[in-house]
Parts: C-alpha cells; sequence; structure tokens
C-alpha cells in the first residue's frame, strides 16, 4: 500500500517541480532526448514490474514525475 501511496505523490511532485522550474523546463522540453528518455523510462518500469518489482516503483516514479513535469 505505501508504494502505491509513493506513486500518487509523484503527481503533485512534478506539478510542483514544474512550477519551480519553468526556466529549466524550456530548455529540456526542446531536447531532442528527452521524449527517448520517457520511452526508455517507460518500457524498463514496464519489464521491471514482471522481473523486480523493487527497481520497478522507482524507475515509475521517475517515469510519472518527468511526465508530469512535462505536461505542465
Amino acid at each position: 500500500m505505501i508504494e502505491y501511496l509513493a506513486l500518487i505523490f509523484a503527481l503533485p511532485i512534478g506539478i510542483i517541480l514544474s512550477r519551480v522550474t519553468k526556466d529549466e523546463k524550456v530548455i529540456f522540453s526542446k531536447a531532442p532526448y528527452f521524449p527517448v528518455l520517457l520511452w526508455i523510462l517507460a518500457i524498463t518500469s514496464a519489464i521491471f514490474y514482471t522481473l523486480n518489482k523493487t527497481i520497478a516503483l522507482p524507475l515509475t516514479f521517475i517515469f510519472l514525475t518527468t511526465f508530469i513535469w512535462n505536461r505542465f
């Protein structure tokens, strides 16, 4: 239950980080490697859910935080 609560916290953390780092967001959103990074995190976390949940949860947290940061 605690691990899912941590994943829920990824959403507001991503929103807060997007507001705090507005200047950096302009730079990194235009980077050509940024969408590739999101895909790599999503695929890697999906693979690790079948292999090892301990590694999959932080990868999912990073993916959700970065994805929400990019959208807001």
